[in-house]
């Protein structure tokens, strides 16, 4: 699951119920991330592992995740444009944070809040390309990536694709397909990076036979 999935359904998860307990009359929905950074930097170590790291901030202490030591803050827009200074941060431990029982509890409601979000999401449809290009809904989700805009398709853990997904780019172009013959047909050509075999194929112009 990568980290726009993650927070798309943070967002839908994140209450009043789940803030830091002295910001909670100031929690609304037009600043959901408010108080949240705690327990959203637990749940992110749930699905991505990495480390756990705070550091000061003139509202208070802040937590964020260092992954693959890129910064991975789903939470600093409660701030309304203000950047932490993030190499002044320390490793926190899940121990540490969760020490704290009100963490604790307010850790397993988010839990809680966001596997009903993910099971809501999972039950719905998945929307992908036809051999012919256009989008369509199927009860199977999708085995490959895909950009529109560059015609490329790729695995689903493509390390070039995520990588432009977690700087905010490339998400209003993401496509899939449910099989490679689809993503041939509709006009896409491998990626380079993770489908070096298929691409240098490609490129000779020599498919499978």
């Amino acid at each position: 699951m990568i980290i726009n999935d993650i927070k798309k359904e943070l967002i839908k998860s994140w209450s009043k119920n789940t803030c830091t307990p002295y910001l909670k009359e100031q929690w609304s929905i037009s600043n959901p991330s408010l108080g949240q950074c705690a327990i959203t930097s637990l749940i992110v170590n749930d699905f991505c592992g990495g480390k756990i790291m705070k550091c000061m901030t003139p509202y208070g202490s802040h937590y964020y995740n260092l992954i693959n030591n890129e910064v991975i803050d789903l939470t600093v827009e409660q701030f309304n444009g203000y950047i932490p200074d993030y190499k002044t941060g320390e490793e926190r431990t899940r121990e540490y944070l969760l020490s704290n029982n009100d963490t604790k509890n307010r850790y397993y409601e988010l839990m809680k809040n966001l596997k009903f979000q993910l099971e809501k999401s999972n039950s719905q449809k998945y929307q992908l390309i036809s051999p012919n290009g256009v989008e369509y809904k199927s009860n199977i989700p999708g085995t490959l990536g895909g950009n529109k805009k560059l015609k490329i398709y790729g695995k689903l853990d493509c390390p070039s694709a995520i990588r432009w997904i977690r700087k905010g780019y490339y998400i209003e172009n993401r496509v899939f397909f449910e099989n490679e013959d689809i993503a041939k047909g509709a006009g896409y050509r491998p990626c380079a990076i993770c489908m070096k075999k298929e691409y240098e194929k490609w490129k000779n112009r020599v498919w499978y036979i």
